[in-house]
């Protein structure tokens, strides 16, 4: 069943609801949102994962958690649940997580129009990744990531890059 998403105007003001693979291939603008997980408040080592080779859209690929939200959804319900999902899996998001909310972007990556929030967490526990969402995932230091995207872009989701490079300029 294809997710039901908010469709949205270039003010992020919502304008109606779609499917998202409508949205996808008529470039309908909606929302979604992006979490920088760090091992502590250092910010230096995050999160990255190696997307399921059984995704439609960048198999195989390295993205930072997140995704689109669902209709109804305001942007820190979805950054939550998209949290929860790709990286708490089966158990419950903890409780001491606390989401900072960074900037918001309009991009056009990955053949996705959307009002993209990015949030950062601080948190260095256990994780149980959804194995159809991601293959594994691994910490990093964020500049070794930014680096390595230099010499091999492909291995990157496009929405992955633009995230980490605007999260470069206002924060590093």
């Amino acid at each position: 069943m294809d997710e039901i998403v908010d469709v949205v105007d270039e003010g992020d003001k919502i304008i109606g609801q779609e499917s998202k693979s409508r949205c996808h291939s008529e470039g309908m603008l909606h929302r979604g949102a992006a979490i920088l997980v760090f091992e502590d408040d250092s910010y230096t080592k995050t999160i990255i994962q190696k997307r399921s080779m059984n995704k439609t859209s960048n198999p195989g690929k390295f993205c930072i958690p997140g995704g689109h939200l669902s209709s109804g959804e305001d942007y820190i319900t979805g950054a939550r649940r998209e949290l929860q999902e790709e990286l708490f899996h089966q158990q419950e998001l903890p409780k001491k997580i606390r989401f900072e909310e960074l900037f918001k972007i309009k991009k056009s990556t990955d053949d996705d129009f959307e009002f993209n929030m990015v949030y950062r967490v601080v948190y260095n526990g256990d994780f149980q990744n959804d194995l159809d969402e991601s293959e594994n995932y691994l910490w990093r230091d964020i500049q070794e990531i930014l680096k390595n995207i230099q010499i091999e872009p492909e291995k990157y989701t496009e929405t992955t890059m633009l995230l980490l490079k605007e999260y470069q300029k206002r924060f590093m």
